[in-house]
Formats: C-alpha cells, sequence, structure tokens
C-alpha cells in the first residue's frame, strides 16, 4: 500500500464550509455534500501546493500524473500514485469524514489540538513562501536539460523516452539539485529582513541545554570474605 505523504496535511486542517454550488453532488457525508466543484477545488489547491512544496512546475506535475508509473522516476512515483484522481478522492473523503467525526466528539476545540493546527499552519506558510523565493531564482537552459537527459541515459540504458520528455524529466531533477542550492542562501536572506533583539539576561543556551541525568551514586565494594 502506497504511503500518504504529509504533503496531505493541508486537508486535515480544511475547513468545511458549504457555499452556494449547483454542481452536481458526488455523495453526502452526513450533511457534508461533495460536490464536483468542491472536488475539483481541492485537487486543484493539492496540484498547486505540490508544485509550491516540491519546486516543480503545475505542467510537469500534470505530465507525471498521466503518465503510467513505470514511466516516471522513482523519486516522483510517490506523486504519481497519490494524484490519481480516483486515488486522491479517496484521501480527501476521508481527510472529510474524519474531519466530521473529530468535530462531534470536540476534538477540534480542543487546546492542545488547536495548537498543533497553528504550527501545521505556521509551517505550511513557511515551506510555500521558501520555495517561491527559491523558484525566483532557478534558472534552467535547454541546453542544461539536454546535457542532463544525455546524463541520465547512460547511467540508465533502459531510459528510453522522447526528447521531449526527457527534458521535462531532466529539468525536474535540475530544479531539484537547484533548490538544494539556493535553499540555504533564500533561509539566510529571510534572516538579514527581520530585526532581532536578543535578552542578553536570558541565558538561550543554558536553556536549549539538553538536561543532564542525575548520575547514579557508584556502588560501594566489599571485600570478599
Amino acid at each position: 500500500m502506497k504511503k500518504i505523504l504529509p504533503l496531505f496535511a493541508f486537508l486535515a486542517v480544511l475547513t468545511l464550509v458549504q457555499c452556494s454550488d449547483s454542481s452536481p453532488v458526488i455523495e453526502t457525508l452526513d450533511n457534508h455534500k461533495i460536490t464536483v466543484k468542491d472536488f475539483e477545488a481541492a485537487y486543484d489547491t493539492a496540484l498547486d501546493s505540490i508544485s509550491r512544496l516540491q519546486n516543480i512546475e503545475k505542467k510537469t506535475l500534470l505530465e507525471f500524473i498521466e503518465k503510467d508509473i513505470n514511466e516516471v522516476p522513482p523519486n516522483f512515483q510517490d506523486l504519481n500514485y497519490q494524484l490519481q484522481k480516483k486515488n486522491f478522492y479517496q484521501t480527501y473523503r476521508q481527510m472529510i469524514m474524519t474531519r466530521l467525526v473529530a468535530e462531534k466528539n470536540g476534538f477540534i476545540s480542543r487546546p492542545d489540538v488547536a495548537e498543533v493546527i497553528k504550527q501545521v499552519e505556521m509551517q505550511t506558510i513557511a515551506q510555500m513562501y521558501v520555495s517561491e523565493q527559491v523558484e525566483k531564482k532557478i534558472q534552467i537552459t535547454e541546453e542544461q536539460a539536454l546535457a542532463e537527459c544525455e546524463r541520465m541515459r547512460k547511467l540508465d540504458r533502459n531510459f528510453n523516452l522522447t526528447i521531449d520528455k526527457c527534458k521535462t524529466f531532466a529539468k525536474a531533477q535540475l530544479k531539484q539539485m537547484q533548490t538544494r542550492e539556493f535553499l540555504p542562501l533564500v533561509v539566510e536572506r529571510i534572516k538579514e529582513e527581520v530585526s532581532i533583539k536578543r535578552n542578553e539576561k536570558f541565558d538561550l543556551d543554558a536553556y536549549l541545554a539538553p538536561k543532564k541525568k542525575a548520575e547514579e551514586p557508584t556502588p560501594i565494594q566489599t571485600p570478599n570474605n
């Protein structure tokens, strides 16, 4: 069974708001109607979020989804599986059912759960913002894509694709490499834009240091009689 990527975490905090919608109802879970419009919006949001978080162009992501899973590079096969509409729909409806039951049982209103949701929201915003800033720095020429394509073909003789498809995969690989290169630079630039004033009276190093375990007393050795 394929694992569910953490990228679908945003579905866990979705707000079940029923707006005016005249599109066909797919099914009703309790009083919540899943309409074609709702599902298409959720699916498009997933594609947009994942393309941002993974630094993959949306067009490339859609091409991966349309392919047979065996034609997709191993590092993209999870995305291919999970973003097939039939698989995504099952994830989507399961999230809605879980959310409905969690609300019934007062789970979402608990302070500890609210804190976790706040953390997930903050993490998602941070990831998406950093990804967008990295995206602005990435530049891949046709020459670089062709060179990477040839490199991949030499490494795997079974990598038999048309030149256009090969360049698509090559650009995705290069994009990941450039992301690793630019990520630290973007993070440093973000730090430079924030004014930091430390409390000199607070010993942060001592506060963050691991707590030492109390040393156990050494057992007293008694002479053998």
